[in-house]
């Protein structure tokens, strides 16, 4: 054996290896959410203290360039292996070198995943670790239900339809005042002055003075250059595992901005699940000494609990009507663009919106699925459930 076939022979052990332990550690996550704990505790703050803070240095998002070189380097590949049969292997030599490098590339991500990512999906969710560790409440549909929430099992609490109705009339009440207390235009749209990103932070930081694991060092939040195409799939935010950044959509309206920077801030802090980051961004805004950041984070949830209200009573206008009305006002900022900005995200759209909705969707409920996540997209709406539990003994 020549020197260059024991290069090949050691590489390939090292490959195998490594694939191994990846597997491996993905094996012991999905057994383990004590594992995971520990790692989110003493070992993913190594990455985020190092190579974060590296990527936060960088003034645009490091996370999309890899995606598009992610794109680029899979369409040349194949474009590269079809032009090779075309040439009757002419450049065999060189397409196997490349898909060598291409295969390292790979592995090198499912690590950098696996690390930032797929762990924490079987880590312990925050109403565990911070919540009295109860799993996170649920609502009844009991027409007849009282007020008063009812312990059923050791570990869940189950809440009827007037604990809801009183969350959601508290949430309005609580909008419909701040959104006479903030600054606006001679138009009445909500304005902000000052860096509200860095605001945002500010929130977490406070935030993490209660609770340990969010706090320490924050990786700086970035806007999306592709905003336009992010909008198309109705992604307000973008947590990418393999920068470590937190990116935001910089067309959405501006009462989103501060709920989801916490939100996708709080990924970075080994919080993956979305009902836990909704959750989190909630608090982080309404504990803020900002009336805005205030507004924004009762804001961010309103339509999670009104939703699942309006369902819980089947859907009837008439008991609708005589719960507490959501002021115009508040109307007008619950969005995710404007007309104006929807009218240019169209205009710029290579493909129908409808389209890349669907397939953005399909992706997700996929991923989330494979990840151990159930209930797929609809885990977002579970933020229901903390709020319930958060305001337990406090409203009802």
């Amino acid at each position: 054996m020549n020197n260059q076939e024991k290069k090949h022979h050691i590489s390939r052990w090292i490959y195998g290896i490594s694939v191994a332990v990846i597997i491996l550690v993905n094996i012991v996550a999905w057994l383990s959410a004590q594992f995971c704990d520990w790692y989110i505790a003493y070992i993913f703050p190594v990455w985020l203290n190092t190579y974060a803070r590296l990527t936060s240095l960088v003034p645009f998002s490091v996370g999309e360039i890899m995606l598009v070189l992610a794109v680029l380097l899979t369409v040349f590949g194949i474009g590269f292996l079809v032009w090779n049969l075309v040439r009757h292997g002419k450049y065999k030599k060189m397409l196997k070198k490349y898909w060598c490098s291409y295969a390292w590339i790979f592995l090198v991500v499912c690590f950098i995943m696996t690390s930032n990512c797929f762990i924490m999906y079987h880590a312990s969710s925050f109403s565990e670790k911070y919540m009295c560790g109860n799993e996170a409440g649920s609502m009844v549909a009991d027409a007849n239900a009282s007020a008063v929430t009812e312990i059923v099992t050791e570990e869940k609490i189950v809440y009827t339809k007037k604990n809801i109705a009183i969350l959601r009339d508290f949430l309005v009440e609580r909008c419909n005042e701040l959104a006479l207390q903030i600054e606006r235009d001679e138009k009445g749209n909500a304005v902000y002055h000052g860096d509200l990103i860095a605001e945002s932070v500010k929130a977490m930081e406070h935030l993490g003075e209660k609770y340990e694991q969010l706090s320490g060092f924050y990786v700086t939040p970035k806007y999306l250059s592709a905003s336009e195409f992010f909008s198309q799939q109705y992604i307000q935010g973008y947590y990418f595992p393999f920068s470590l950044e937190a990116n935001i959509n910089s067309l959405m309206h501006i009462s989103n901005v501060a709920p989801t920077v916490c939100h996708e801030l709080s990924h970075t802090k080994g919080f993956i699940y979305e009902d836990d980051a909704n959750f989190i961004g909630f608090l982080a805004c309404i504990e803020s000494d900002d009336v805005f950041l205030q507004y924004c984070g009762y804001l961010s949830v309103l339509n999670y609990v009104n939703n699942d209200f309006y369902k819980s009573i089947d859907n009837n206008k008439n008991v609708y009507k005589k719960h507490v009305r959501i002021s115009d006002l508040v109307a007008e900022d619950n969005i995710f663009l404007s007309k104006e900005d929807w009218e240019v995200v169209e205009k710029k759209a290579v493909v129908k919106t409808a389209t890349v909705k669907k397939v953005s969707n399909t992706l997700m409920e996929t991923t989330l699925k494979l990840n151990g996540v159930e209930e797929g997209m609809q885990q977002y709406d579970k933020v229901v459930n903390l709020l319930l539990d958060y305001y337990n003994g406090v409203l009802y």
